[in-house]
Formats: C-alpha cells, sequence, structure tokens
C-alpha cells in the first residue's frame, strides 16, 4: 500500500510539473486576491485625506484644495463601487467592462493626486504646511503605487495620471521652484516603475505557488483517493479483494435493517483446463467476463433489485458474492440465473470451441456465526454442486438435510 501510494503520488507531482499553471490563472487568481485587499487598502487611504482637510485652514489657496480632495472622494468612492461590481462576479464581457472603467478611475485618481500640488506649490519651500502637504501627496502616490502594483493596466493608468499631471507643474513653476522638483518628479517615476515591476513579479511568484501548491494537493488527494481504492481491488476484475469483502461484509452485519444475509460462492468448473489449452490470456479474459456478469448483478437493476450487497474474486476463479436482506431461496434464484449467464458467456476473441460454466454454492449466514463459518458453509455447498456433476446450484441447507438423511 505504502508503495503505491509513493508511487502514485510521484506522479501526481509529475504531472503538476508537466501540467504547470497557465497565465491566465495567475491573472484571474491575482485579480481575486487584489479585489479582496482592496477594501482595507481604500480604507486605509482615508487618511492622508483626513490629514490635508486638516491642513487646509493653513493653506493659503485651501478653497482650490478642498475642490480637488472632494473631487478625489468621488472618485474614490466610483472605485469602490466598480471594485464591489467586480466582487460580485460578473459576466466576461460586464466583467472586462468594470475592469477597463476600473483603469480609467485609477488614472483619474492618479491625476487628481497630483493636481492636489497646485495650491501649494507655490508655496513650495516657504509654507510649512504646503510643504507637510507635498509630502503626504509623494506618500500617498507611493504607497497607491505599491497597493495597485499587482494589477499592470491599473499601475500604469494610475502612474500615468500622476505624471501627467505633475510634470506640467513642475516645468511651469521653474523659475519660483527651480529644476529640482522636475529632476525628482523624473527620479519618482523610475522609481515607482520599478517599485512596480518589482512588487508585481513577486505578487506573482507567491500566486503562482499557491496555485501550484494547490493543484498539487488535489493531485495527490486524486492519487491517494485511487490507492486506497486499488488497495482494495483485485488488479484484473476490479472486484473486491478478501480484505475489503470482509471489512464490507462485517459493516453489512451490524446494519440492523440487513435482514437474512446470503453468500454464493461461484467456482469456474474446469479452469485450469481453460489456461492450459488456451492460454492464460484467454483465461483471465473469462475472468474478467465473469466479474463483469456478477458485478451486474449488484448494479442499479440488479438480480435482487439493490445495490447495497458485495462481490469479491475470493480465490484464482472463485467469486463470493453477499446478499443482504436475502432469503436463502431468493439467493438460489439468483445464483441459478448467474449459473446460466456464466454458461452463455462468449467473449470476442474467444476461439469457438471455449465454453465456461460455473458451480455454485448457496448459504445463509446465521448471526451469531463468524464470517470464516459462513463462508466455509458456502464453500462446503459450493463442492457438493461440483460432486453432483458441476454447472449447477446447491444449497448448504440441503447438503444439511442430505448428510441428516444419511
Amino acid at each position: 500500500m505504502e508503495m503505491i501510494a509513493t508511487a502514485r503520488s510521484i506522479d501526481a507531482a509529475r504531472c503538476v510539473a508537466e501540467r504547470g499553471v497557465t497565465a491566465a490563472e495567475i491573472d484571474r487568481s491575482s485579480r481575486e486576491s487584489f479585489l479582496a485587499s482592496l477594501p482595507l487598502a481604500q480604507a486605509s487611504n482615508l487618511a492622508p485625506f483626513l490629514i490635508i482637510a486638516l491642513c487646509l485652514p493653513y493653506l493659503a489657496n485651501w478653497r482650490l484644495m478642498g475642490l480637488m480632495l472632494g473631487l478625489n472622494l468621488c472618485t474614490l468612492a466610483g472605485m469602490r463601487l466598480v471594485a464591489v461590481r467586480l466582487a460580485a462576479a460578473p459576466a466576461p464581457r460586464s466583467e472586462d467592462r468594470c475592469w477597463r472603467i476600473y483603469e480609467v478611475l485609477a488614472f483619474l485618481a492618479g491625476g487628481l493626486w497630483a493636481a492636489m500640488m497646485l495650491p501649494v506649490i507655490g508655496q513650495f519651500g516657504h509654507d510649512i504646511a504646503a510643504m507637510f502637504v507635498c509630502v503626504v501627496i509623494v506618500v500617498t502616490i507611493a504607497v497607491t503605487t505599491m497597493v495597485v502594483a499587482s494589477q499592470l493596466r491599473i499601475a500604469s493608468a494610475f502612474l500615468t495620471g500622476v505624471m501627467l499631471g505633475l510634470l506640467p507643474q513642475t516645468i511651469a513653476y521653474m523659475q519660483t521652484i527651480g529644476p529640482i522638483p522636475l529632476v525628482a518628479t523624473i527620479g519618482l517615476a523610475a522609481a515607482l516603475a520599478g517599485l512596480v515591476h518589482s512588487v508585481r513579479s513577486q505578487h506573482r511568484l507567491m500566486v503562482r505557488t499557491k496555485l501550484e501548491n494547490r493543484l498539487l494537493a488535489d493531485e495527490l488527494g486524486h492519487a491517494l483517493e485511487a490507492a486506497e481504492f486499488m488497495a482494495k481491488r483485485d488488479s484484473l476484475t476490479g472486484l473486491f479483494n478478501r480484505r475489503a469483502f470482509e471489512e464490507a461484509a462485517n459493516k453489512i452485519r451490524l446494519d440492523p435493517s440487513a435482514g437474512p444475509i446470503s453468500l454464493i460462492l461461484i467456482d469456474l468448473d474446469h479452469f485450469k483446463a481453460i489456461n492450459d489449452r488456451f492460454g492464460h490470456a484467454a483465461g483471465d479474459s473469462v475472468l474478467r467476463q465473469t466479474a463483469d456478469l456478477i458485478n451486474r448483478s449488484l448494479g442499479p437493476r440488479d438480480l435482487v433489485g439493490r445495490s447495497d450487497g458485495a462481490v469479491a474474486r475470493w480465490g484464482g476463479e472463485e467469486f463470493l458474492m453477499l446478499l443482504p436482506n436475502c432469503s436463502e431461496l431468493r439467493a438460489r434464484r439468483v445464483a441459478e440465473v448467474l449459473r446460466y449467464g456464466i454458461s452463455h458467456l462468449k467473449g470476442r476473441d474467444w476461439p469457438e470451441d471455449l465454453t465456461v460454466s460455473g458451480s455454485l454454492g448457496v448459504a445463509i449466514w446465521n448471526p451469531s456465526d463468524r464470517l470464516e463459518r459462513a463462508i466455509a458453509n458456502t464453500d462446503e455447498a459450493m463442492y457438493r454442486a461440483k460432486a453432483a456433476g458441476r454447472n449447477r446450484v446447491c444449497l448448504f441447507s440441503d447438503t444439511v438435510r442430505q448428510e441428516n438423511v444419511g
């Protein structure tokens, strides 16, 4: 079991490595992560608005600054509404439209943050309140860039808006404030672009790792389920092996609604002769065809009208069935149908003269007996069928009566 599970785990890891995670999956997960973190980021973005609002009484051009603050808050509110719409998982076409609207709003937000420099740029270097507001604006632009860096188009739109707002101001006021702000603005643009690239690369790497781990966990889960399934199955027929059959039988036995439980043991007649004459490949085909026939008897439209029984390959050419809520006489009818079906089996690749038959024993599992005892009774009835000429069904109760009479 451990070897099977290990082998399948290695196969699962290899499948993950071969398949990998697509760029579309990374984009999707990255957007979901971005939208999930956006409410907190937008709430924290209110702090600079509050700080600038507190500085308004100390600014010479406070009316213009108040107007800029109001417009920026309206843009932030619009971005929040679009983010809520995106989080609601709209249709793909509607989702693309929402992302385009968000990009436009990000561009406007960048431009408005840059425009908020306009009321204070004339007092740059002369007014402490104006200097403080400038610092708050620059810091806010840098922090906002980091927040949206995982989404390249949004970050690009925001930075474009910032630069289109800042550069004309620094050029227009160069005679008043000198060339240093212009150089600083260009340097800021390069630094923020590099920051976006770095943060985005790290974010996508984290998302890729997360998706690969999730994919690997899913593959390993399926592999372990398959390994557990195979550990309970006969590799040739797919039926239960002995261990799994015993577990299922004991579980059914403990069910108060199981009623009378019947066992049917099927042994293919002269199976060694089939192997010797036609080859083991033909013998394996006979076993598989027989298993399919028996397994169908426990399907949704089974021979006894139920699907909660169990069937196992009990030995080389032996099959064991367990039928809950099934009397011995009813089990005999099931066995007769199976015997007839086995005698009429024919595979596509079978030689014309390859025929199959089976001897079947039927017994009731007495609740006071162990499973081994009930199987032994079924085995005894099956041997009685073989002794009587094969290709027939015998009941254990008939065997006991005959022995008592004898």
